[in-house]
C-alpha cells in the first residue's frame, strides 16, 4: 500500500490527477495488485446501495471486500454520509444524529443545478453464507426508504417490515444503531463523557444482554398493564356483587308475572277469535246479497248495450259518409291549387325563355373584345424574345473576362502566402530565442539573489548562535525556579482532599434522606393511582349505566342521544335521591326494584317512553309520573307513638333527600316503611302494630306487612346504585388530599435536591480546585521536562547552528560561478535576436507589394461579378414577363372557348322549355273536367247524410230509460258495501287488537282457540288475572335474562382474575430470572473487557495500564462505568486528565477491546483517528489490521497511515456541486502513468 500511495502522489505531481476545487485528489477505489481471497468465513458487508440520500442524488452502490476499506475525500465531499446511511438504514430514528434537524433532511434537497428528489433509499447487501442471522438467506438485503411525506418503509429481502423486525435480527451481533460496529466522533464523545451513565450502551451490547433488557422492558410492561386490570377487575367484581341479590330476587317475581300473562294470554285470544269468527258470519250474508243485486244489473246492461249497438251501426255509417264528403270537399281545394300552380310555372318558363336570349346577345359582344386583346399579346411576347437574346451575348462576354482576373488573383494569393509562413517562422524563432533569454535572466537573478540570501542567513546564522547562548543560561536558571514551585502545589493538594472527604460525607446523608423522601412519594403516587383507577372505573359504570336493567338503559341513553327525546324524562330514582349515612342498605332493600323506576314529568312522558321501547323492542320499565303519583304518608299519631319505641330510627322517606317536586314519589314509596336498627326490635314492633307496615333494618333485614320475613346473608360490595354517587365523591376527596400530600412531599424533595446541588456544586468546586492543582502539579512536572527539554535543545542548536555556517560559506564559493556563466549566454542570445528582426524586416516590404497587386485584382474581378449578375436579373425579369403574357393569352382563349358553349346551351335550353308551356297547358284542361264530377258528387252525399242524423236522434230516449234502471240497483248495491265495509273495519279491529297486545295474526292464534260456553264466566276470569297481575305492581320482566348475564358475566370475570394473577405471578419470575442471568453475564463479559482493555492499552500506549470500573458494584446493571488511564510515565488517573490525544487513543483502545472480545460482523469507523498524531495513526492501522482477519473494516479516513494500511480505496468527490459521486482509478492506470 505503500507503494501505491507513493505513485499516487506521484501521479499528482506530474498533473496526471487535476488539482481543482470542485474535484478531488483521486485517492480512489484503489485495491491491491489483484483481488485478495481472505479465508475468513462468517457474516460481512457485500455492498451499500445509495439512492437519494443527503448529497447522494444519484443511485451508487460501493462493493465491498473482507479485510480493511478507506473511504477518503476532501472536507465536505459527503464521504461521512456513508456511515449516516448504515446507521439510518440500521434503524436510527434521532436526526440530530444524522446531522440534521428533522427526518426530511436526509432527503437530496437539490442544488442550483438540479431539483429535489421525492424519497431517501439505502440498501445494505450482507453476506449471510454460514447462518450467523437467524434467516433462511444465504444474502440479506436491509432497505429502509423515506418519502417527503414522512412516510417510512423498511424491508427485508425486498419484503415490507417492522424496524422491530431488523431490531431482532441483529440483537447481539453488535450490528446496529446503538451497537459497536458504526462508531463516529459521536460515539468516541460518549465513552470520553463526563457521565459514567453514558458508557454503559456499549458495555451492554458488548456483553450480549440487550435481548434480555428489551425483553424485561417489555415484561415490565405488561405486568404493570396485568396490575392495572386486576385493580379493574375487582372493581367489576365487586360491583356484580351487587347486582346478583337483587336481580335474583326480581326474576322470581318476573316468572310469576310471566305465568299469569300467559293464562290471560290464551283467555283473550281465545275471546277475540270468537268475536272474529262472527263478524266473518255476518259478512259471508252480505257476499249473498251482493250476488242477488249484482245479477239484476247485469241483465240491464245487457239491454242496454244491445240498443246502444244498434245505435252505434247508424252513427257509424253517418261518420263515413260526412268522412268521404269532407274527402271530396278537399280534393276540389286541391284541384284549383294545382290548377293555379301549373299557370304559375307556364308564366315562370316564359321569363326564363326571355332571359337567355338577353345573355347569348350580351356573349357576342364579348367575344369581339377578347379576340382583339389575344392579338396585342402575340406582338408583346415577340418583342421580349428578341430583347433577352441581346442580353445573352453579352452575359457570355463578362463571364470571359471574369475567368482570366480569377486565375491572375490565384497565382498572386499563392505568393502572398508563402512569405507570410516564412515571416511567422522567423518570428516563432524570435519568441523562442526570448523565451531562453528570459529563463537565463531568471536564472541569473536567482543566482544572485540567493547569493544575497546566503550572506544574509549568514548574519542571521551569527547573531542565533550568539542569542542561543544567553538562552541556555536563562533556562538553567528557570529550572532551578520551576522545581521549588512544584513542591509548594504538591502541599495545597493535600489540603484539598481533606476538605473533599468532608463534603462527600455530607452528600451522602442528604442523599440517604432524599432516597426515604422518595420511597415515601412512590408509595403516595401508587395509592393515588389506584385511587384514580377506581374513580374512573365507577364514573365509566356510571357513565354506561352499569346495574341498570336493558330497558331502563335504553331510554336513559335515548334521552342523552336522541335531541328533544329526553325532555320531561328526569332519570332513573336511584339517580335523583341521597341517601343519609349508614341507611343506605335499608333505603336499597326497602325500594328494591324500584330504584330503576323511572321519574317523568306526567303520564304522557311515560307514554312516549313506552311507545318507543315498544316501536325497538327494547322491553318494559317502570315510569313514575310525579303528575300521577300521590303520597301515602304515615298516620301522624302512629308516628308519634313510634318515636318512643325502642330501636325505632325514623321512617324511611325521612332518611332520603331529593328535589321538592320528587317529595311525593318518595312519600308514596317510602311513607309507609319504618326503618330500626335490629331485627330483634323489628320483630317486637311489627307484633305490636300488628304488621300494619313494613319495617326495615339497617342491615337489611325486611318485615313485610301481613308477617312475611325477608333476611339472610348478602355479598360483600363495594358500590351499588345508590352508594356508587357517594363513593365517587370520597374517591375525589381523596384524590385531592392525596395531591395536596404528593405536593408537600415533593417540595421536600426540591428541598433535598436543592440542598444536594449545593453540596454538589461545592463539591465540583473543591474537585475542580482538586483537578485544578493536580493539573497545576502536572503542569510543573512538564514544565521541568520541558526545561530539560529545551536545554538539550539549546545545545543541539548550537552544535547545528555551527555546521549549518560552514556549508552556507561552501555554497557561496560555488553560486559566483555560476553567475559568471550565466551572463555570458545571455549575452550570445541577445545578438542572435538582433540579426532575426533585421531578415524580418525585409520579408515584410516584399509582402506589402504583393498585397497591392492582389487588392487591384480584387476589384477588377468585383467589376465583372457586378456586370454578369446586373445581365442575368435583367434576363430573368424579361422571361418572367414573357411567362406571364402566355398564362394571360392561355386565359383569354379559354374564355372565348367556354362563352361560345354558353350560347349553345342556351339555345337548347329555350326550346325545350316551350315544349314543356304546351304540356302544361293541356294538363290544366284535364283538371278543370275531373272538378266539375266532384262537384255532383258532393251534392248526392249530402242528401243521405241529413236522413241518417234524424234516426240517431231517436235512439237516444230508450238508451236514457235503461240507464235509470241500472242507477237505482247500483244504490242497493252500494248500501250493502257500506254495511260490509263496517263489518270489515270491526273484523280488522279485533285483528289489529290481537297483534297490538299479542302480536299474532288470526292464523298464528288458531292455536289459543277453545270452546266458549259462557262468555260471561270467561270475561270474569280475564278481569281476576288483570287485577292479581296488577296488584304485583311494577315488574321487571328484563331480570330474567339480566340476571343469567350477570352471573355469566360475574363467573367470567372469577375466571380473568384468577387467569390474571397467575400471569402476574409468571411475568414477575421471568423478570427475576432474567435479572439474575443478565447481571451474570455482565459481569463475566465486563471482566474478560477489563482485561483485554489493559492489554489493547499496553500495546498501543507501549507500556501503562487502564481499567474500566462500576462506581456501584451493587448496582451492576444500572450504575456508572468509570475509565481509568496511566499512559508510561504517568500517574493512574481519571480520562479527564489526560490530554486530547491521549484521550482518543485510550477510547479507541477500548473500542478494539470490545471488538477482541466480541467481533462485529463488520465496523464503520469516521475519522475516530482524526486527534491523533501520525505516530499514533500507524499504530491504530497496525492494530485495525490484526483485527481485520475476524471484522471487516470500513473507515472513513484523511490520514495516510490509515490509508496505507487499507486493503482498497473508495474516493468520494463532488464533480457537481453538492452532488456526491464515486471516482475510480485502475491500478493498471496508475503503473502506465507512472
Amino acid at each position: 500500500m505503500k507503494l501505491i500511495y507513493g505513485k499516487i502522489s506521484l501521479l499528482y505531481v506530474k498533473g496526471v490527477i487535476p488539482d481543482n476545487n470542485r474535484y478531488f485528489r483521486y485517492y480512489t477505489c484503489l485495491g491491491k495488485n489483484l483481488e485478495k481471497f481472505f479465508g475468513v468465513d462468517g457474516l460481512y458487508l457485500k455492498s451499500i446501495e445509495l439512492q437519494g440520500f443527503k448529497s447522494f442524488a444519484d443511485k451508487i452502490v460501493l462493493h465491498f471486500n473482507r479485510g480493511i476499506t478507506a473511504v477518503v475525500g476532501p472536507n465536505g465531499s459527503g464521504k461521512s454520509n456513508i456511515s449516516d446511511a448504515v446507521r439510518w438504514v440500521l434503524g436510527e430514528q434521532s436526526v440530530k444524529s444524522l446531522r440534521g434537524s428533522k427526518m426530511e433532511d436526509v432527503i437530496f434537497a437539490g442544488t442550483q443545478h438540479r431539483k429535489p428528489v421525492g424519497f431517501a433509499q439505502v440498501s445494505l447487501l450482507i453476506d449471510n453464507s454460514d447462518k450467523t442471522l437467524p434467516i433462511e438467506f444465504s444474502e440479506v438485503t436491509i432497505t429502509r426508504r423515506v418519502y417527503r411525506s414522512g412516510e417510512s418503509e423498511y424491508f427485508i429481502n425486498k419484503t415490507p417490515c417492522r424496524l422491530k423486525d431488523i431490531n431482532e435480527l441483529f440483537m447481539n451481533t453488535g450490528v446496529g444503531k446503538d451497537g459497536y460496529s458504526i462508531i463516529g466522533q459521536g460515539r468516541i464523545d460518549e465513552i470520553l463523557s463526563t457521565r459514567p451513565e453514558d458508557r454503559r450502551a456499549i458495555f451492554e451490547e458488548a456483553a450480549g444482554i440487550m435481548k434480555y433488557k428489551m425483553r424485561k422492558n417489555e415484561a415490565e410492561r405488561k405486568l404493570e398493564s396485568t396490575r392495572q386490570n386486576l385493580l379493574r377487575i375487582d372493581d367489576i367484581i365487586h360491583e356484580l356483587e351487587s347486582q346478583l341479590g337483587p336481580l335474583q330476587e326480581q326474576a322470581e317475581k318476573a316468572r310469576k308475572y310471566l305465568s299469569l300473562s300467559n293464562e290471560l294470554k290464551s283467555l283473550e285470544v281465545a275471546l277475540y277469535l270468537d268475536n272474529i269468527e262472527k263478524s266473518r258470519e255476518k259478512i259471508e250474508e252480505i257476499d249473498e246479497q251482493f250476488k242477488k243485486v249484482e245479477q239484476e244489473i247485469r241483465e240491464e246492461k245487457s239491454i242496454l248495450e244491445e240498443k246502444i249497438e244498434e245505435n252505434r251501426g247508424k252513427t257509424e255509417k253517418l261518420d263515413k259518409l260526412k268522412k268521404t264528403l269532407e274527402t271530396l270537399r278537399a280534393e276540389l281545394i286541391e284541384a284549383d291549387k294545382c290548377i293555379s300552380e301549373l299557370e304559375s310555372r307556364i308564366k315562370l318558363d316564359e321569363e326564363k325563355i326571355n332571359h337567355m336570349e338577353s345573355n347569348n346577345a350580351a356573349s357576342d359582344q364579348d367575344i369581339d373584345e377578347l379576340r382583339n386583346r389575344l392579338k396585342t399579346l402575340e406582338t408583346d411576347i415577340e418583342k421580349r424574345n428578341a430583347r433577352l437574346m441581346a442580353l445573352d451575348k453579352d452575359r457570355e462576354k463578362y463571364t470571359g473576362l471574369l475567368y482570366e482576373a480569377e486565375e491572375k488573383l490565384a497565382a498572386i494569393l499563392s505568393q502572398l502566402d508563402e512569405s507570410e509562413k516564412r515571416i511567422e517562422f522567423m518570428k516563432q524563432e524570435v519568441m523562442d530565442k526570448l523565451d531562453i533569454l528570459s529563463e537565463c535572466r531568471t536564472k541569473y537573478n536567482s543566482l544572485k539573489n540567493e547569493k544575497e540570501s546566503f550572506h544574509t542567513r549568514q548574519k542571521k546564522l551569527e547573531a542565533e548562535i550568539n542569542r542561543t547562548a544567553l538562552e541556555l543560561d536563562s533556562e538553567r536558571i528557570k529550572l532551578e525556579q520551576v522545581q521549588n514551585d512544584l513542591l509548594k502545589y504538591k502541599h495545597c493538594l493535600e489540603n484539598k482532599k481533606e476538605e473533599i472527604n468532608g463534603k462527600e460525607k455530607q452528600l451522602h446523608e442528604l442523599k440517604n434522606a432524599l432516597d426515604a423522601l422518595r420511597k415515601e412519594q412512590n408509595g403516595c403516587i401508587s395509592e393515588l393511582q389506584a385511587v384514580k383507577s377506581r374513580s374512573r372505573i365507577l364514573k365509566d359504570m356510571e357513565n354506561s349505566l352499569e346495574g341498570y336493567s336493558h330497558s331502563v338503559k335504553a331510554v336513559l341513553k335515548a334521552c342523552r342521544e336522541k335531541e328533544g327525546f329526553g325532555e320531561g324524562i328526569y332519570g332513573a330514582l336511584a339517580q335523583l335521591i341521597t341517601v343519609r349515612d349508614n341507611f343506605e342498605t335499608a333505603i336499597e332493600v326497602s325500594l328494591g326494584p324500584a330504584l330503576q323506576n323511572i321519574v317523568t314529568r306526567d303520564e304522557y312522558t311515560a307514554k312516549n317512553a313506552i311507545e318507543y321501547l315498544k316501536q325497538n323492542n327494547l322491553g318494559r320499565a317502570t315510569f313514575l309520573p310525579v303528575t300521577a303519583i300521590k303520597p301515602r304518608p304515615m298516620d301522624p299519631d302512629t308516628v308519634k307513638k313510634l318515636q318512643n319505641e325502642k330501636g325505632y330510627l325514623g321512617l324511611a322517606s325521612e332518611m332520603v333527600e331529593c328535589a321538592p317536586n320528587f317529595r311525593d314519589i318518595i312519600t308514596n314509596l317510602l311513607g309507609r316503611t319504618v326503618v330500626v336498627d335490629n331485627i330483634d326490635n323489628g320483630i317486637e314492633l311489627s307484633r305490636k302494630y300488628q304488621y300494619g307496615f313494613r319495617v326495615v333494618t339497617t342491615e337489611g333485614e325486611v318485615l313485610n306487612p301481613g308477617g312475611s320475613m325477608t333476611g339472610g346473608s348478602q355479598p360483600s360490595k363495594t358500590s351499588s346504585l345508590l352508594s356508587r354517587n357517594r363513593i365517587i365523591k370520597e374517591l375525589d376527596e381523596r384524590i385531592q388530599v392525596l395531591s395536596a400530600k404528593l405536593q408537600e412531599i415533593e417540595e421536600a424533595c426540591r428541598n433535598k435536591v436543592s440542598d444536594i446541588n449545593r453540596v454538589e456544586n461545592e463539591l465540583r468546586l473543591l474537585q475542580k480546585e482538586r483537578q485544578d492543582l493536580e493539573l497545576t502539579v502536572l503542569r510543573e512536572e512538564q514544565r521541568i521536562l520541558s526545561v530539560k527539554n529545551s536545554i538539550e535543545e539549546l545545545k543541539s542548536k548550537q552544535d547545528m547552528l555551527s555546521a549549518e555556517k560552514k556549508e552556507l560559506l561552501k555554497n557561496i564559493e560555488t553560486i559566483d560561478g555560476e553567475i559568471l556563466l550565466e551572463r555570458k549566454r545571455i549575452d550570445e542570445i541577445e545578438q542572435d535576436i538582433e540579426n532575426l528582426k533585421a531578415t524580418i524586416e525585409e520579408r515584410q516590404e516584399k509582402r506589402k507589394k504583393e498585397q497591392a497587386e492582389r487588392d487591384a485584382v480584387h476589384a477588377d474581378i468585383n467589376n465583372y461579378k457586378v456586370s454578369v449578375n446586373s445581365i442575368l436579373e435583367s434576363m430573368d425579369q424579361i422571361r418572367e414577363s414573357i411567362r406571364n403574357l402566355n398564362e394571360e393569352k392561355k386565359q383569354i382563349e379559354a374564355n372565348i372557348e367556354k362563352r361560345i358553349q354558353d350560347q349553345a346551351k342556351n339555345r337548347e335550353r329555350i326550346e325545350n322549355l316551350k315544349s314543356e308551356i304546351a304540356g302544361l297547358r293541356e294538363e290544366i284542361r284535364a283538371r278543370n273536367e275531373i272538378k266539375t264530377g266532384k262537384l255532383m258528387k258532393v251534392e248526392s252525399i249530402s242528401e243521405e247524410v241529413a236522413a241518417l242524423e234524424e234516426e240517431v236522434s231517436g235512439m237516444v230516449e230508450v238508451v236514457s230509460v235503461h240507464n235509470s234502471n241500472i242507477q237505482i240497483l247500483q244504490e242497493q248495491y252500494n248500501k250493502l258495501e257500506i254495511r260490509k265495509t263496517r263489518l270489515e273495519a270491526e273484523l280488522e279491529a279485533l285483528q289489529n287488537r290481537l297483534w297490538d297486545e299479542y302480536e299474532l295474526t288470526y292464523g298464528t292464534a288458531q292455536e289459543y282457540k277453545m270452546e266458549i260456553t259462557n262468555i260471561r264466566q270467561l270475561q270474569s276470569r280475564i278481569n281476576e288475572l288483570k287485577a292479581e297481575i296488577r296488584e304485583m305492581g311494577p315488574v321487571n320482566v328484563s331480570a330474567i335474562e339480566d340476571y343469567g348475564k350477570t352471573k355469566e358475566r360475574y363467573n367470567f370475570m372469577v375466571k380473568q382474575k384468577e387467569d390474571l394473577v397467575k400471569s402476574e405471578e409468571k411475568l414477575n419470575r421471568i423478570i427475576r430470572e432474567m435479572l439474575s442471568v443478565m447481571k451474570k453475564q455482565f459481569m463475566e463479559e465486563f471482566e474478560r473487557i477489563n482485561k483485554n482493555f489493559n492489554d489493547v492499552f499496553r500495546e498501543l500506549f507501549d507500556g501503562g495500564r487502564a481499567e474500566v470500573v462500576l462506581e456501584d458494584p451493587d448496582n451492576v446493571l444500572e450504575c456508572g462505568i468509570e475509565i481509568i488511564a496511566q499512559p508510561p510515565g504517568k500517574k493512574l488517573q481519571n480520562m479527564m486528565l489526560l490530554s486530547g490525544g491521549e484521550r482518543a487513543m485510550t477510547a479507541i483502545a477500548l473500542l478494539f477491546a470490545i471488538l477482541k472480545l466480541r467481533p462485529a460482523p463488520f465496523c464503520i469507523l469516521d475519522e475516530i483517528e482524526a486527534s491523533l498524531d501520525d505516530a499514533n495513526v500507524y499504530k491504530f492501522a497496525d492494530y485495525i489490521k490484526k483485527l481485520a482477519g475476524t471484522t471487516q473494516f470500513i473507515v472513513i479516513t484523511h490520514r495516510k497511515g490509515t490509508m496505507e494500511a487499507s486493503d482498497a480505496l473508495y474516493g468520494i468527490t463532488m464533480q457537481e456541486h453538492g452532488v456526491s459521486s464515486v471516482v475510480s482509478l485502475k491500478l493498471s492506470d496508475v503503473d502506465k502513468a507512472v
